[in-house]
């Protein structure tokens, strides 16, 4: 067997164990694990594996709130992840992998106050899933972190002041959920989701004017009407609480 074959399985081996310990919760031995692996992928000179281990160790830094050192790690992961799409610009989990990367980013960018930069990642995002879903137009992960990224990209948009495009954004999330939800009715987090970017829609109407008013209040009551029946069904869910707090503190507004 040839040294860059024992590497290439050793390389594997590496992978599935960090992602075995990240599924038990043991994100530092996992991050460990990850070190370990991308020093292998290196050294097999395997950059899709090095897209992989990046893109996974920014997530579990994310999760970890260790948002410099994520920001660090998904910025490196771009570069790999844009390499390798120009030799398959065709492969959908590169595609895929870069969204939510870019949508991330983005997210993180939002945190530290660079909101031209974190739009500029978000707009990214927003058009390599567009991409993803005219081709996989069935696809409902690709349909779901494409509303995920709008939601937050139209959040960004509200709090700079750029309402129409927010308004577009957010209605282009609202209509990406309402299939989801339409598909799978059962499916709590797509519900979550939808009325979170009805009820965003309806603070960014509300700033747009009075002639917006009546829009908005439709959309917020919409959205409170979800989100208490999301509560009645998990009533400890502190996320769906300050959710509701949100969307009626938004309807006295007006």
């Amino acid at each position: 067997m040839s040294r860059s074959k024992v590497k290439n399985l050793l390389l594997l081996k590496q992978i599935h164990s960090a992602v075995t310990q990240i599924k038990k919760g043991k994100l530092d031995k996992a991050l460990e694990t990850l070190d370990k692996a991308e020093k292998s992928a290196r050294q097999a000179k395997s950059t899709d594996a090095l897209y992989y281990i990046l893109f996974t160790r920014g997530g579990i830094l994310y999760s970890a709130k260790e948002y410099d050192q994520a920001l660090e790690t998904y910025e490196r992961s771009l570069e790999v992840g844009s390499e390798l799409l120009k030799t398959n610009p065709e492969n959908a989990d590169y595609q895929h992998y870069m969204g939510t990367t870019l949508s991330n980013t983005g997210n993180l960018l939002r945190k530290k106050g660079e909101r031209d930069r974190a739009a500029e990642s978000y707009s990214c995002a927003r058009k390599i899933y567009s991409d993803l879903i005219t081709k996989n137009p069935e696809n409902a992960v690709f349909r779901s972190y494409a509303g995920e990224n709008l939601n937050n990209y139209g959040a960004l948009l509200t709090e700079s002041g750029s309402l129409d495009t927010a308004c577009e954004i957010l209605k282009e999330a609202i209509e990406t959920y309402e299939h989801l939800y339409k598909e799978n009715p059962g499916n709590l987090g797509y519900q979550a989701e939808l009325s979170v970017a009805l009820s965003q829609l309806g603070s960014c109407l509300i700033q747009q004017g009075p002639e917006e008013i009546e829009t908005a209040k439709q959309n917020l009551e919409k959205a409170l009407e979800m989100q208490e029946n999301l509560l009645a069904q998990q009533s400890e869910n502190e996320k769906i609480k300050e959710a509701i707090n949100l969307t009626k503190e938004r309807l006295k507004g007006i």
